[in-house]
């Protein structure tokens, strides 16, 4: 998956898990790290990314990780009503990641269980497909067109579903 479709679920995430009545700059921040978290395993840093991708699409790795965002409630003055929700939602954006990745029609599926077991997991969809080299080329744009289509509608439709839950409060 590019970084279209992980960065559009990612945002769908945080449309539908924010809390209402805060300010636009905390929206901003606040939903630019869901994008970041969705794309966190993608990231060329040392060890990680492409680079090392067992360790950085493993569940396990995954989990570790996402674990230790709970110090953040430890901070005086950190609003853990809130807080609590933001963390795991995050949590859950840097997941889906996995599942995206997984439902690519490579066939290769990806490592989610290492360092435990060698098994993949491989949901694979005809439809979405790996970029090609060099990078710019028909192929990659029918690829980008293809998850700014299908993530734009997820999006789309949590847009529709906050807009709609506020209704009925």
């Amino acid at each position: 998956m590019t970084t279209v479709g992980h960065s559009l679920a990612g945002l769908s995430i945080a449309v539908l898990a924010l809390p209402r009545g805060r300010s636009l700059l905390w929206y901003l921040l606040v939903g630019h790290l869901f994008i970041l978290f969705a794309n966190l395993p993608d990231l060329p840093l040392p060890g990680w990314g492409h680079a090392n991708y067992q360790v950085s699409h493993s569940i396990f790795v995954t989990m570790l990780l996402a674990s230790t965002l709970g110090l953040l409630m430890l901070i005086p003055g950190f609003d853990n009503r809130v807080g609590f929700r933001v963390l795991l939602l995050w949590s859950l954006a840097w997941l889906s990641h996995m599942v995206l990745d997984a439902m690519y029609n490579h066939g290769l599926g990806i490592g989610v269980f290492w360092p435990f077991s060698d098994a993949h997991l491989v949901l694979p969809l005809p439809w979405f497909e790996t970029l090609s080299w060099p990078p710019v080329t028909e192929h990659n744009r029918n690829v980008f067109a293809t998850e700014l289509a299908f993530f734009g509608a997820l999006l789309v439709l949590s847009l529709l579903l906050r807009r709609n839950r506020r209704r009925e409060i």
